[in-house]
């Protein structure tokens, strides 16, 4: 089956961050998109594009991160994310798991938020709870 427009958006800003294709994943995102941490403090959340670029940029190189399990949710995206470091991203667990609700308009990330759970992230999206 094929991938939404959605879930192709998402993991294509995912793999220009691997590429460090500063401009061409500028261009993914709505200049006023925002970023949201798992929890609190962990991180300053992303206020614009070119912070969320920043930080796509960083997380994809300095804890290898890169999108595991990807689930079309209509005009959101929901990413479990793999790679290195995730407790320090707010993620939990004995192997901890981070998950990621990515809002798309448009072909076009409009928002982040992370979550440490798989729950969590289902609850935020009307899912479950």
């Amino acid at each position: 089956m094929a991938e939404s427009r959605n879930v192709q958006a998402v993991r294509e800003a995912y793999e220009l961050a691997r590429r460090a294709d500063h401009k061409t994943l500028r261009t993914r995102i709505l200049d006023d998109a925002t970023w949201r941490p798992a929890k609190e403090g962990a991180w300053n959340p992303c206020r614009d594009a070119d912070q969320i670029v920043r930080t796509l940029l960083w997380r994809a190189h300095a804890n290898r991160l890169r999108p595991g399990e990807v689930i079309d949710l209509g005009d959101r995206v929901l990413v479990q994310l793999k790679g290195v470091r995730l407790g320090r991203l707010g993620g939990r667990g004995l192997f901890p798991r981070l998950h990621q609700i990515v809002v798309v308009r448009d072909g076009k990330i409009v928002r982040m938020q992370d979550y440490p759970g798989r729950e969590e992230a289902l609850a935020a999206a009307g899912l479950r709870g």
